[in-house]
């Protein structure tokens, strides 16, 4: 008994870890073990999989389950015998062993390296999230819309409820759910056995499980409660979407009644947002999000729903992404947020973990009317493919995101917009389907989404956008229901291929019922370059055999994106798989290159030099105003080789010849189309400074080792010339600040060196007050001048903030909130002379 206890609580993964001694900064990583956690395994071993595989969840109180918890747990405590010999001042805060094997560690970051020597470990840095903000929805109406109705959900409920997902959990990873709201009253509900889950102060039958995940680095006094009076907001509109009780009036007197997707479903609150910011609501790091993904399989969900984000990052450095990928290979659904940033970057604007490839990733239309009188159109915000960083064909599906109707905190209903509210409709309409056919995988769950959609069109034209946009298509759950043939995988995507490319890609089918009778086989492009042909093998095809299509490209192709569907028509069954390539001739490579060997300023001049290149992606776009994306002046290349991992790298503009304009941007392989994703675009991303500025400053957050390419390139029009910039690596330090001289008489300024070896000092970001009152300030040569005139003598405190360039790229996939700004205070005493 006391073995199986303890096993349990591995699984419960205790609390986040107590914090060492403050001599060093301290960061917390996840760091994982060679052994797959148990829903890798279940999917591998045959054996375990018939003792400890249910429905789309897994069992982990089987036998089988439990011996091979123990074995993870005895390698657990090796390892934590390993780090209290090697590193005394770490702590072990998570457990995780179901859809990972590992733990969170606390440590000083001076003991990071020392922690990559410990045998079998692999330590993944932290990502931050948040809550994707929600759009202001464009409507003041309060009356429902018609989302479930729109993509078919009542005609699966049935006349009298029988399907509407009775039975199926749901998964929210998200800032915490009002378990209270009437949307989840839980009168005709009851427990399912083995239930309930974690805080039981904040379970009712409906929400069936609470439990939150707080970060180490927050003393917040709402961290550790399943939902936080003051900041949680988001996750109760989206799990209303979701799984809202059926018929709830939106008023005390009866409103217009609303319902939620799958209104019989169960629901999950999983609070892993649990860090107060000043302007973006609860913040989440990854060991936390990662740790509620391994809860959520352990305790049952059968759909996961993650309507959060940040910009994309080396998936293979993403922890949150690899937790996702094993809970599909469990069986559980994860289906994922696209993100909202497509009017400010174009195409490549998909975000982390929309990225993980075994997601179902959501995008977001108005609500037509569903019999063609209005039809559906994309957001203009929704976020667009390629995946900007892995260059994968995202999103999978479209759902209704626009003027969303759902619950909110305090017993109140309110309309938002975003891709945030498109993703419970998805989560929800996969919770119909796994009732109905619980035989299905992820897999198939996926394609029968994203084979039925319908089309979605263009603000303001006729037409259907491209995939890159829509994905699949609006969702419909009734084709979906009876999808007639799997596909696998559910989308064809070639990524970035060159001229004179050759290759194949094979796609299995399954018969799905009814689909054994011959399909056509056509390829519908949207867009398809001059040279590049895209064919199948086969005219004709039967479920259950495989479609073999063959890309070829010419040595003169024209470059741009190949992309539409390969469509399989029977009759009047029409079923899409979408595809996407983009053919590339970059020019970058043949510009002369200078290297970058060491940190430091280096100058160089765009006057006289070729110009080859005047488009940049992925981003499409500049992400903020003023950042310019017709670049066809010249441009000169500075080539940079990362040979280990960092935190990061990049360059700032700090000043260039009178009259003249150049804009940098990095990139990979000495190519124009492989832009490092978000950070390689001059704006800043970090949301405590003033997201999406422009700035002079690119880079690299959690790179890999490879090749690199600054690019210094001038806007058509402009004039090219000479220019300075400082190049660094891996500054995760903020400036120094300090106070020069011990006599402070007034009437002369006191003295402040502010400093920085790394990426420099950013002025903007300088900061001052005397007393608590904002003062005027020059700041010369690393000295910051505080003016004293008109002060009174006597005790003052002074508080200066200072941030670095790194700063400005450090977007929530860096932790903690500005980790790369100091705040200093001092008091000084004023005198006369």
């Amino acid at each position: 008994m006391f073995a199986l206890t303890a096993v349990f609580a591995l699984l419960a993964g205790g609390s986040a870890a107590a914090l060492p001694g403050p001599s060093d900064k301290l960061v917390e990583v996840v760091v994982t073990l060679p052994r797959p956690g148990l829903a890798l395994e279940v999917a591998h071993d045959r054996t375990l999989a018939a003792a400890a595989h249910r429905s789309h969840s897994v069992s982990v109180r089987t036998p089988a389950s439990v011996s091979y918890l123990r074995t993870l747990a005895a390698s657990q405590r090796t390892l934590a015998a390993q780090l209290t010999e090697s590193i005394p001042a770490a702590r072990i805060g998570w457990h995780y062993s179901v859809a990972l094997d590992g733990v969170s560690v606390v440590l000083p970051a001076s003991d990071l390296a020392r922690l990559r020597t410990l045998p079998g470990a692999t330590v993944w840095p932290t990502v931050t999230y948040h809550a994707l903000p929600d759009v202001p929805a464009s409507s003041t109406t309060t009356a429902a819309g018609p989302g479930p109705a729109l993509i078919g959900a009542p005609e699966l409920w049935g006349s009298n409820l029988a399907t509407a997902g009775q039975g199926v959990k749901i998964g929210l990873i998200d800032d915490g759910i009002d378990q209270e709201h009437p949307y989840f009253s839980p009168a005709g509900f009851s427990y399912p056995a083995g239930y309930p889950k974690g805080n039981t102060a904040y379970t009712t039958p409906k929400v069936i499980v609470a439990r939150a995940f707080p970060s180490p680095s927050t003393h917040w006094r709402y961290a550790g409660r399943p939902f936080d009076p003051l900041y949680s907001f988001h996750a109760t509109h989206v799990a209303g979407i979701a799984a809202g009780d059926y018929d709830t009036p939106t008023a005390p007197h009866g409103g217009s009644p609303i319902s939620g997707v799958a209104p019989k479903a169960y629901l999950g609150n999983y609070k892993a947002l649990t860090v107060p910011t000043a302007d973006y609501g609860l913040d989440g790091n990854s060991p936390e999000i990662a740790k509620a993904i391994d809860q959520a399989v352990a305790d049952g969900m059968n759909v996961i729903n993650l309507s959060i984000g940040e910009p994309e990052v080396q998936p293979r450095r993403d922890i949150v992404v690899q937790a996702l990928d094993n809970a599909a290979a469990a069986g559980v659904v994860p289906v994922v947020a696209a993100g909202n940033d497509y009017d400010s970057g174009g195409l490549g604007t998909i975000d982390s973990p929309g990225n993980a490839p075994d997601a179902i990733t959501v995008a977001a239309s108005t609500m037509g009317a569903g019999d063609g009188t209005r039809p559906d159109h994309v957001a203009d915000f929704s976020s667009a493919g390629p995946t900007p960083v892995s260059l994968q064909l995202k999103p999978d599906v479209t759902a209704p995101g626009v003027d969303v109707l759902s619950s909110v905190p305090s017993h109140d209903y309110e309309l938002l917009d975003g891709t945030s509210m498109a993703t419970p409709h998805v989560a929800g309409g996969a919770a119909l389907l796994l009732q109905r056919h619980p035989t299905w995988t992820v897999e198939q769950v996926k394609s029968a989404l994203a084979s039925t959609g319908d089309e979605v069109h263009p603000t303001g034209r006729s037409g259907q956008v491209s995939v890159l946009r829509e994905g699949g298509g609006r969702i419909d759950l009734v084709r979906a229901d009876q999808p007639l043939i799997f596909t696998n995988p559910t989308s064809l995507g070639w990524g970035l291929v060159p001229r004179g490319f050759a290759g194949t890609k094979r796609l299995s089918t399954t018969d799905a019922g009814g689909g054994n009778a011959p399909w056509s086989v056509s390829i519908h492009a949207q867009s398809l370059p001059r040279g590049a042909k895209l064919e199948p093998h086969a005219k004709t095809l039967v479920a259950g055999a495989p479609l073999t299509l063959r890309l070829t490209v010419s040595a003169t192709a024209q470059a741009g994106d190949g992309s539409g569907f390969v469509v399989l028509t029977r009759d009047s069954d029409v079923r899409r798989i979408a595809f996407w390539f983009h053919v590339e001739v970059p020019q970058l490579g043949l510009d002369p290159h200078r290297t970058l060997r060491a940190p430091g300023l280096y100058h160089g001049d765009t006057a006289g030099k070729a110009s080859r290149v005047s488009t940049y992606r992925y981003p499409q776009r500049g992400l903020a105003p003023g950042v310019p994306v017709h670049l066809g002046g010249p441009e000169q290349v500075f080539g940079f080789t990362l040979q280990r991992r960092v935190a990061n790298f990049g360059i700032v503009i700090v000043g260039h010849s009178r009259g003249i304009r150049v804009s940098p941007r990095l990139v990979a392989d000495d190519d124009e189309n492989r832009v490092v994703g978000y950070t390689g675009i001059p704006s800043s991303l970090n949301p405590y400074q003033g997201v999406y500025r422009a700035e002079p400053v690119v880079g690299a957050v959690l790179p890999d080792p490879g090749t690199y390419d600054f690019v210094f390139d001038t806007p058509t029009g402009a004039k090219p010339g000479a220019f300075t910039f400082r190049f660094w690596i891996d500054d995760t330090s903020p400036p120094s600040i300090r106070l020069l001289g011990h006599r402070h008489t007034i009437g002369r300024p006191i003295r402040i060196a502010v400093r920085d070896s790394g990426s420099g000092v950013d002025p903007s970001s300088l900061h001052a007050t005397i007393g608590g009152k904002s003062v005027r300030f020059r700041y010369v040569h690393g000295v910051l001048l505080l003016p004293t005139k008109g002060l009174r003598s006597g005790r003052r405190t002074i508080v200066v903030r200072a941030s670095d360039f790194q700063e400005t790229k450090n977007m929530e996939d860096v932790g903690p909130v500005l980790p790369n700004t100091r705040v200093f205070r001092t008091p000084v005493t004023l005198r006369h002379q």
